[in-house]
């Protein structure tokens, strides 16, 4: 679950850059916003359990 966390963190964040570089929409950049910050809450909650274990 890690990996996939950090996978989907950095690719919602490149998948924002890249469309707020090609012109994008307002809701495709946001949705590529979104999926970054799902990505890191599961890195982060997968890190938080593992400590409490």
């Amino acid at each position: 679950m890690l990996v996939l966390g950090v996978f989907a963190s950095v690719g919602g964040l490149a998948g924002a850059v890249r469309g707020v570089a090609t012109g994008a929409s307002v809701f495709q950049v946001l949705a590529a916003l979104g999926i970054g910050v799902l990505g890191l809450t599961l890195a982060i909650a997968y890190v938080v359990d593992f400590g409490e274990r």
